[in-house]
């Protein structure tokens, strides 16, 4: 198993140039990832749809495919927790005190605390700043 942000879990259902490569991945085992996923890949479906990357009116039913996959078991969630907002601390702090720091955002330590908290060792995403902290962290990151 796997834990994927919003950034490589979106391509799975937006055919982008390198969805193939998430594609392969996600045949690989199931697909964990963390709640705040589902507010993020309804936000890009939406936003894609506006900036007229997707037809108008097609935001809603990849969204419905996406909760679906879930209800059905095909992607596993980890909920936020206390021991979730205990490594996310931890991430912030990992990250923050290099010498040369990891500039990482809210959402993705939210993400890299939850994958580490499901006991995950692979990260996938397609997200370059958020690649640098999932690797201090100790997780392998793919693609």
């Amino acid at each position: 198993m796997s834990y994927w942000d919003s950034s490589a879990l979106v391509k799975l259902y937006v055919k982008e140039a390198d969805s193939a490569q998430f594609d392969a991945l996600a045949l690989l085992g199931p697909v964990v990832t963390g709640m705040l996923a589902l507010h993020e890949a309804r936000t890009v479906f939406r936003r894609l749809e506006a900036e007229g990357m997707l037809p108008h009116g097609q935001g809603t039913p990849l969204f419905a495919q996406l909760t679906g996959d879930v209800a059905a078991g095909k992607i596993q969630m980890q909920t936020e927790t206390d021991m979730v907002r205990g490594k996310f601390g931890e991430v912030l702090e990992a990250c923050f005190s290099q010498t040369l720091p990891v500039f990482i955002r809210t959402n993705d330590a939210l993400h890299i605390a939850s994958a580490l908290i499901a006991g995950e060792k692979e990260f996938i995403t397609a997200d370059g700043r958020q690649r640098a902290a999932a690797m201090l962290m100790g997780l392998v990151v793919l693609p």
